[in-house]
């Protein structure tokens, strides 16, 4: 099937149930919810704009000490300003795996235990970027990172009673997982890497909950964002006004923290708060496994970690 194809099928296929008119027809059949975060701590990363903010503000605002990530100081002064000091900054640039261990670590060393983690951050590219430790800038902040923080944070026994929310995109439905796309191919397409990476979490996530950690994987629709409108901007003109907001893209997020609902199976994404199946096209089912996808994080992140020393060394041998 070519790209064009497939990607008539997945907008037609999800356009009404993705935008605020699935958001919508569903909202009405929930139970009012009263949430109290109260004395939890919770980590969110990409806590600056779009759906990551509105997590932050209102895990904060019900109760919560927020630990909120993002590479902007000055975004998280005005953050912190806006919610009137009820968060905790971190500055890190979470496409580089020095700055995801160090700020684990920071967190490690500060809290006793981390009730909510939620792995919020993402990007897309339209053209290839190669971060300072040698990966794609995408892979290493969708998901490599996610895996990098949220595997130190469990060494450091921060996660034993705590949850974790990994947020994906309903563009995962569009691919296989396919371990050589994770960081583009020879022909790079930002679009097709940035879903290969998304296929990758629910994957990932799968693996985690079979390793033991109650970790939920779920997707927002289709969301009124920056990244939105700076990545897909033919996208984001054509359906800007069917697009959910910040609001209805973190709802199932926080609904997930507040009711930490049972998941049976390690399988699924969960959307507008109801657990999905993770395949909705036959061609998609044919992919690596979770044990060869952490294979492939850990050399990745072996790489991105090793001595600068060794790899220029390594590289003049070559």
């Amino acid at each position: 099937m070519n790209d064009l194809l497939r990607g008539a099928m997945f907008f037609s296929c999800f356009l009404p149930s993705f935008t605020r008119l699935g958001y919508a027809s569903r909202k009405w059949l929930w139970p009012q919810q009263e949430l109290d975060f109260g004395g939890q701590r919770w980590v969110v990363t990409g806590a600056t704009g779009g759906i990551g903010y509105e997590i932050a503000r209102q895990a904060a605002a019900h109760g919560a000490e927020v630990h909120a990530v993002a590479r902007s100081a000055e975004k998280l002064a005005e953050m912190e300003a806006a919610l009137e000091g009820k968060i905790v900054r971190h500055v890190a640039d979470l496409s580089l795996i020095s700055e995801v261990m160090s700020t684990a670590n920071h967190i490690a060393d500060d809290l006793p235990h981390v009730d909510v983690l939620v792995n919020n951050v993402g990007l897309m590219l339209n053209e290839r970027q190669t971060t300072s430790e040698g990966l794609e800038q995408g892979f290493a902040t969708n998901v490599l990172g996610h895996f990098a923080l949220t595997e130190a944070l469990r060494s450091h026994e921060r996660l034993a009673q705590g949850i974790v929310i990994n947020m994906s995109s309903g563009g995962m439905y569009n691919v296989p997982m396919t371990l050589e796309r994770l960081q583009g191919g020879e022909d790079y397409d930002g679009m097709l890497t940035y879903a290969y990476q998304k296929r990758a979490q629910v994957l990932l996530n799968s693996w985690w909950r079979q390793e033991g950690l109650n970790s939920y994987v779920m997707h927002p629709g289709w969301v009124d964002t920056p990244g939105v409108e700076t990545a897909m901007p033919d996208f984001h003109k054509m359906t800007n006004a069917v697009l959910r907001d910040t609001a209805a893209g973190a709802d199932t997020a926080v609904w997930l923290a507040a009711t930490k609902p049972a998941q049976v199976k390690p399988e699924g994404i969960w959307f507008d708060r109801k657990l999905r199946r993770e395949h909705v096209f036959p061609n998609t089912r044919d992919g690596r496994d979770g044990a060869a996808l952490v294979g492939y994080l850990d050399n990745a992140f072996g790489e991105a970690t090793r001595d600068p020393q060794e790899k220029s060394q390594q590289s003049s041998a070559a």
